[in-house]
C-alpha cells in the first residue's frame, strides 16, 4: 500500500511537551489514540547511502525501516520515498525482523541504527498530529546511545483528504515548519561521530 503524504514537522525543547499538548488541545484537536511507545530500525548500505542521499536532497531516494509498536511481537517493513511526484510511503506487515533487505535501487541494505521514543496522537477531521518525545537513538554497530534534544511534532492530512492551499498553509504554532529527520539526526549522534 502506497499514499502520497502531505506533512510538515516542528521541534521544541523536551521541557515544553505540556505547553505544547495544551496549545494542540486548546485549538480543539482531540486525542485520537492511546499513546504508544514505538521502536524502528533504519536499514542503509554499508556506506550509508541512504543517509546520503536524504543529506543531499537526492531525488528519487528511499528510506527503509522494520517498526514495532508497544511490546507486540509485530512487526511493519515501511518504505518511505521522495520522487518528482511527491513523498510515499508503503508498508507490509513482516513476522520478524530480516538480517538485510535486498532492494532494486540500493541492493543490499543492512540494520543500522534502532530509534525509540513515545508517541502521542490527536486530530480532526481535516489534520491528524503526533508528539514524539523522549527520542533516544542506538547504533547497532557499536552501541552508542544517544538522546535527542529535541521534542517532534508533525502535523498530517488526514486519510482521504485532498490536498488543498488552505489546508497546506494551516499554522497550529507560531512558527515555521523545518525539514527534520530522526534517522539523520541518529546517523550524525551515534554513526558518524565514531567513525569521525
Amino acid at each position: 500500500m502506497s499514499s502520497l503524504r502531505i506533512e510538515n514537522k516542528y521541534l521544541f525543547e523536551p521541557k515544553k511537551k505540556h505547553k505544547v499538548i495544551n496549545q494542540i488541545i486548546n485549538n480543539e484537536y482531540k486525542e485520537i489514540y492511546p499513546k504508544r511507545e514505538i521502536n524502528s530500525i533504519y536499514f542503509d548500505t554499508r556506506n550509508l547511502q541512504c543517509y546520503t542521499d536524504s543529506l543531499e536532497g537526492v531525488v528519487p531516494r528511499k528510506k527503509f525501516r522494520i517498526r514495532k509498536y508497544d511490546n507486540i511481537n509485530k512487526y511493519k517493513k515501511e518504505i518511505k520515498e521522495v520522487t518528482t511526484e511527491g513523498r510515499f510511503k508503503s508498508n507490509s506487515n513482516i513476522s520478524s525482523i530480516p538480517s538485510y533487505i535486498l532492494d532494486r535501487d540500493y541492493k543490499l541494505l543492512f540494520p543500522i541504527v534502532s530509534i525509540t521514543y513515545s508517541r502521542l496522537y490527536f486530530g480532526n477531521e481535516f489534520i491528524r498530529i503526533t508528539l514524539d518525545y523522549d527520542i533516544s537513538y542506538n547504533s547497532l554497530s557499536s552501541n552508542t546511545l544517544y538522546r535527542s534534544s529535541y521534542l517532534v511534532v508533525e502535523t498530517k492530512l488526514a486519510d482521504n483528504i485532498e490536498y488543498n492551499q488552505t489546508i497546506n498553509d494551516f499554522k497550529l504554532f507560531n512558527m515555521n515548519n523545518v525539514s527534520f529527520s530522526k534517522y539523520k539526526e541518529a546517523c550524525e549522534k551515534c554513526i558518524l561521530k565514531i567513525i569521525d
